[in-house]
Order: C-alpha cells, then structure tokens, then sequence
C-alpha cells in the first residue's frame, strides 16, 4: 500500500475470537485497506481504559486472509497504537466492533470497550465509527457461556456486516454527520439490509450495583442487577422498536452555570 492511500483501522472490544471478524474484514475491504488491530483477549466493560504501568505485548497473526495485529490491551490501546505508533501513516477511518451485544442508553454508552476504542480515535484526530448488535437473550447468554453460536445467529451476523459496511461506507464518502466527533450504531435483533435506520440520542440509564460478596466472604464479584430506563426516547427506545439506532455524538460536555452558580462557586480578585 502505499504511504498515500488511505485505510481504515479496524478493532473491537471482543478480541481476536469474535466472530465477527471474519465476514466484516473483506465487507470493509470492498470499500478501502482494512489493517485489523483487536485485544489479543475479550475486554468488555473496559470503556477508554488505556494501559500505562506494564508495557503492552504485540503480536500477529495470518486470519481469513489477513494480518491481523493483537495487543495484550485493552480496546483503546489498539486504537491509539493503531493510529500513532503502528503503521507508517494513520487511518482515515477507525470503525470499532461489531461489538456482541447492545451499546445502547448512557450507562452502556460510557461504559463500552467497543465505543472506547471509537472515542481513543476521535481523540487522535480520526472519524471513528463505533457497531454494536444487540442479540436474543438466549443466543447471547450461549455466546457468554461458550463462545459459540447457532445457525440464527450467524445469519444475524451476516445481516449487522451489510448495515455494518453500508453505514461505513456512507462515512467514507462523505463524512460523519455534521458537527459529531464519532457516531455509534446499535443494532436490533431483527435486522436485515432493509431495516429501518433512525437518528436517535443517546438514552438516560443507568444501573445499581455491579457486584456481589462472594461466598468466601473477604471478596466482591460481578453481578449485574439490571438496567434502569430513565428515558421514553433514543437509542434504547428505537431498538425496542426494531430500528437500527445511529447516534451522532457530540463531545461538549460543560453544563453553563447559572447566575446563582457563579455567586455560588465564583470568586473574583
């Protein structure tokens, strides 16, 4: 390739086991160079965690005819080194997933591997694209357990790819929508090319405790309670409706004080 051309980085949160991986690197391909740098290992929930204290191991493999780079990292070391220290020059493009399960509502949004990696792009100057699929609980819970999937799924698979390389190369072409620093799609669990896209914003959730005493008594372990709804629109909502959410986000994270704040909080020389 040369030094010129431009590529997409490709990497997820899932790791070099995803079973994603091998139908969505020559989907992105039809469209630009896909160089794939992924976890060498799953690191869900790890949000924008970067590794700073041990040095972080690289190393690579031949996959579905490709070079595929793994890190002993996390999802935003990939895109980091991915875009910066890597290859001779960087990406146009940094899509992260297709992550196995939803990234949908705030708590999942901010909590995400999959849209860590997206927002570790944007921060390196990069349009960055962020997938997540949401899967039947059952399939799902098959995948968590055993790594494995069923016939359904794997046509779902195939389904979120298509929308997975459209969307892309929509992007490719003509940009993100206006004034957003990254967008995450998720998508429903009935999916097909043809089903609907809608923008959504980003739904208010959140969520209780994440851990349990564990029965030795001196440790805590994971236990997810549950998602708490606190909003009647956006991405959550739409894949409730089986839409396919696409969320154009928006880093301004300043709230304006008001008068009361400044006589508040102000003090003056």
């Amino acid at each position: 390739m040369a030094h010129s051309d431009p590529w997409i980085l490709l990497t997820n949160d899932d790791g070099i086991d995803s079973p994603v991986l091998a139908p969505l690197i020559p989907a992105l391909s039809s469209i630009a160079q896909v160089r794939t740098v992924v976890p060498a290992s799953e690191c869900s929930w790890t949000g924008k965690v970067i590794s700073r204290f041990n040095p972080v191991a690289l190393n690579s493999v031949d996959r579905w005819g490709q070079h595929i780079w793994t890190l002993d990292g996390y999802p935003a070391d990939c895109a980091n080194i991915g875009v910066h220290a890597l290859f001779d020059c960087p990406p146009a493009l940094v899509v992260s997933g297709i992550n196995m399960g939803t990234n949908a509502g705030l708590a999942f949004f901010l909590s995400s591997g999959t849209v860590g990696a997206a927002v570790e792009g944007f921060l390196a100057g990069v349009p960055s694209l962020a997938f997540s699929l949401e899967l039947p609980k059952d399939d799902y819970a098959l995948w968590r357990r055993e790594r494995r999937l069923e016939a359904p799924t794997e046509q779902l698979i195939d389904s979120a790819v298509e929308v997975a390389r459209s969307i892309t190369e929509e992007v490719w072409r003509g940009g993100l929508p206006s004034a957003a620093s990254l967008m995450t799609v998720n998508m429903p669990t009935a999916l097909s090319a043809d089903t609907p896209r809608r923008f959504a914003g980003i739904t208010p959730t959140m969520y209780g405790s994440m851990f349990k005493r564990h029965a030795e008594g001196d440790r805590f372990e994971h236990a997810f309670s549950g998602l708490q709804i606190k909003g009647e629109s956006g991405d959550v909502i739409a894949l409730e409706n089986q839409e396919i959410a696409l969320t154009p986000v928006r880093f301004a994270l300043d709230a304006k004080p008001t008068q009361e704040d400044r006589l508040r909080f102000e003090r003056m020389c």
